[in-house]
Order: structure tokens, then sequence, then C-alpha cells
């Protein structure tokens, strides 16, 4: 549950391949500069308001959150803001569900830092939650963040008990803590059913960020599911992409989740990411290209040219 991020959303990339429908266009800056504002003023509010209720801790939750300026890239609760904008409908109505994932995906990084996990001694360039309250501190400190991300999911005027479903399905055996389950247990290569569920802990929460967002503004099920699957797509290429540093000790391990070239992998899953955004029904006007856009940015890489998907796929039949 990797939090780097490899280029900055607020930076435009440069797009090698041709005729890829992204531009660095107005509406897309707009978004992303308006939406990060949005959250973060709300992701402080939030711990303010949580840190009132634990004396004392109110700086280590503030620190695990990423507050004043120290948080990662958020672009988890990005893809919600932007999924409800695509499908026509406003990013600030969506604004406490894309707060909740990033309080989700704080919970799992606080796990995921661990002893009996990764044991990370740093997360963010700081000491990991865990160094300064214990593990017990940090695993309670962790199931209150996710109680109040389904509180804040709860609490949609519409659609609330659906999202509560949506979203314990995504962290749970199914999600993120079955891929977490099997990165832990892994004693080598995984296949099948056990490697597309270990992948479920980069891909799952951003494919409820984007569907969230689309549901919040009443996209129906089609354009939810095929926003969904989008979401799941971006999330493996960025994990791929994250991967690379990584790259040698997990092949050492036996389980390097991209294969011996990730980032190959991750140029050809966004260009499928970007193919299949194009399609999508029922997404307003230009909301396509400002996902796409969006893509491109959080990977952090430029996507395969059409050109090399079909040189590839020739040479592969």
């Amino acid at each position: 549950m990797g939090d780097a991020v490899s280029a900055s959303l607020v930076a435009s990339p440069k797009l090698a391949a041709e005729r890829v429908p992204v531009t660095a266009a107005p509406p897309l800056e707009r978004l992303v500069e308006d939406g990060l504002a949005l959250i973060e003023t709300r992701l402080a509010e939030e711990c303010r308001s949580l840190g009132e209720a634990i004396p004392g801790l109110s700086d280590v939750l503030g620190r695990a959150v990423g507050t004043e300026g120290r948080g990662g890239g958020r672009w988890r609760p990005l893809l919600t803001f932007a999924g409800a904008e695509a499908c026509g409908g406003s990013g600030s109505d969506a604004l406490d569900v894309a707060v909740a994932v990033e309080l989700t995906h704080t919970a799992s990084l606080v796990l995921d830092d661990l002893p009996c996990m990764d044991d990370a001694a740093l997360r963010r360039g700081q000491p990991a939650t865990h160094r300064l309250v214990g593990s017990a501190g940090a695993i309670l400190l962790s199931v209150g963040l996710l109680a109040r991300a389904m509180e804040l999911i709860g609490g949609h005027a519409r659609w609330g008990g659906v999202l509560c479903a949506e979203w314990g399905s995504t962290v749970g055996l199914r999600g993120m803590a079955g891929g977490q389950a099997m990165d832990v247990a892994a004693s080598g290569g995984l296949r099948g059913a056990a490697r597309r569920l270990h992948r479920a802990k980069s891909t799952a929460l951003p494919a409820f960020a984007l569907s969230s967002g689309a549901r919040s503004a009443g996209a129906d099920e089609r354009t939810r599911g095929e926003l969904e699957s989008f979401g799941r797509l971006v999330g493996w290429a960025y994990q791929l992409v994250d991967d690379v540093r990584d790259l040698g000790e997990d092949q050492r391990l036996g389980r390097a989740p991209g294969g011996a070239r990730p980032l190959a992998q991750s140029r050809r899953i966004l260009r499928q990411a970007i193919r299949r955004v194009s399609g999508v029904p029922g997404l307003g006007k230009g909301g396509a290209e400002i996902l796409a856009g969006l893509a491109v940015r959080i990977v952090g890489v430029e996507p395969t040219p059409l050109r090399h998907d079909r040189e590839e796929r020739q040479g592969r039949d």
C-alpha cells in the first residue's frame, strides 16, 4: 500500500504517444488545484476534531494523516473528487467521501508500517506512527480512522448505505486486507486467484474512490462500473511504478508482482486505462479527458504508444 508519488499532480507531464486523448487543459488544472485545496482543508478539520477526543495524541494523528503539508499526493481522494466532476456532478458534494478515502489510506499505511508487517521506521520522512505510540497505539489509531471513514461515508444523504457496503468490501478480505494478507503470507510467487487478490491491496481503494465519486454524482451503474475498472487499472499502473524501486529485493523474495519489467507493464496498463475511459458512457463534457489526464499525472509515466501495443501483441502471437 505504497504512498510515494512519482510525479507532482500539479505538473504537466509530457506525453510521447500520438492520439492520446489527454491535454493539459485548464479544466484539469482547476480541478486538481481546487480539489486538493478542499481536501486538505477538510482533512485538517477532521484531525482537529478527532484530536479533541484523544488528548495528547492529536499531533500523532496529524502526522499520520499528513496535515500541514506533511501528506502524500492525495491522489486517491482526488479521484473521488474528479469522478464526481467527470459525471456531471460537483466534487464538493463528494468531499466527505473523498476525505474518507484518504483516512482509509492513512489507516492502511499505519498498519503497513507495523513491525509485524513491513517494519518501517519512517513514513513520509517522519517517524512511523508505531515508533511514536507503540504498535498497540498505532493499531487503535488505525481502527479509529477506519471507523471515522465509515461515519463520513454513511452520512451521504442519498447513497450512504450502499457506499458503506462497497467501502466494506474495499477494505475487507476481498480487497485491501485480503491483498495485504497475501503479501504477508506469500513465501513464493503468487498465481491465479491469489495473485489477483494480492493486487487488490493497491487497486481496491482507487476503484472505490472513482466509483464512489461517480455514485455521488448520480451516475448509472454502467458508468460507475466502468470507472471502477478504470480505477483498478490506474492503481495497478501506479503500484508497478512504485515497485521499480524495490524490484531487486522483491525478486530475491520471490514476490515481484509486476514481473521483470514493471515499468513497461505500467505503461501498457496506463494505455489500457486511457482507452477504457475514452469509451465510458454517461460522462459529462470533457470528463474522459480530465480523468485520462489525471491518470497520467498520478502514474507519472508516459503511456505506451498505440503502435507499440500492436507490435507487442503481434510479437506475442
